[in-house]
C-alpha cells in the first residue's frame, strides 16, 4: 500500500498517480501559517506578561504584536512561493517534465515536516519565556538577540527539520519531474542550509 504522507517514504509517496497535489500542498501551507501565527501570538502574549508596562504601553504593544503576527502569516505563503520558484529554476535547467505547479505542490507537501515539528519548536520558545527580563528596555534587547535557535531544543528542531524537509523536497522533485535525485537533493540541501544561516543572522 502506498504511503499516505511523504514523511517516511517520499520516493514511494511521490510515485503515486495523484501526487504531488497542489491543493493538498496549499492546505498544508495554510495550516502551517495558521498554527505558526497562533504560536507566535501566544508566545508574545506570554512575554508581555513578564514585562512591567503601563496599561497604555501594553495596549500599544498589543497592536504591534497583532501586526507582526499577520506579517508572519503572510510571510509563510511568500516563502513557499519564493522557495518553489528558486527550486523550479534548477528543475528547469535539469529538463524537468512538469510545470511550476508541480514544484509548488512538492514544496507545499514537504512542509508537513514543519507542522509535525511545531510542538518541539513551541517547547523551545516557551522555555525562554521565564528568562525574559521584566524591564522593557532589557526585554527588547533580550528578544533582539534571541530566537528559536537560542535554545538547544529549538536548534535541534531546526537542524532536524532542515534535513528531513530537504530530503522530501529533493526526492519529491526528482520523482515528480523525472530528473536526477542526487542533483535535486544537492539543490534542496544547499538552499535549506542557506535559509538556516539566514535565520541565525
Amino acid at each position: 500500500m502506498a504511503p499516505t504522507t511523504p514523511l517516511r517514504s517520499p520516493s514511494e509517496y511521490f510515485q503515486r498517480n495523484d501526487r504531488p497535489s497542489l491543493l493538498l500542498g496549499a492546505g498544508i501551507i495554510l495550516s502551517e501559517a495558521i498554527l505558526v501565527a497562533i504560536l507566535a501570538w501566544q508566545f508574545l502574549r506570554d512575554v508581555m506578561a513578564q514585562i512591567d508596562m503601563s496599561p497604555a504601553e501594553r495596549a500599544s504593544v498589543e497592536g504591534v504584536i497583532n501586526n507582526g503576527v499577520f506579517r508572519i502569516f503572510i510571510s509563510i505563503f511568500l516563502g513557499w512561493l519564493l522557495i518553489a520558484a528558486i527550486l523550479h529554476v534548477f528543475v528547469w535547467f535539469a529538463d524537468g517534465d512538469r510545470g511550476f505547479g508541480t514544484t509548488l505542490a512538492v514544496v507545499g507537501e514537504a512542509d508537513l515536516v514543519s507542522i509535525v515539528l511545531l510542538p518541539v519548536t513551541a517547547a523551545g520558545l516557551f522555555l525562554m519565556v521565564g528568562t525574559v527580563p521584566s524591564d522593557p528596555a532589557e526585554a527588547a534587547r533580550f528578544l533582539e538577540r534571541t530566537g528559536v535557535h537560542s535554545s538547544a531544543v529549538g536548534l535541534f528542531a531546526s537542524i532536524f527539520g532542515l534535513v528531513w524537509k530537504a530530503s522530501i523536497q529533493g526526492i519529491g522533485l526528482a520523482e515528480a519531474h523525472d530528473v536526477s535525485v542526487s542533483k535535486m537533493l544537492t539543490v534542496t540541501f544547499v538552499l535549506g542550509f542557506l535559509g538556516f544561516l539566514l535565520n541565525l543572522a
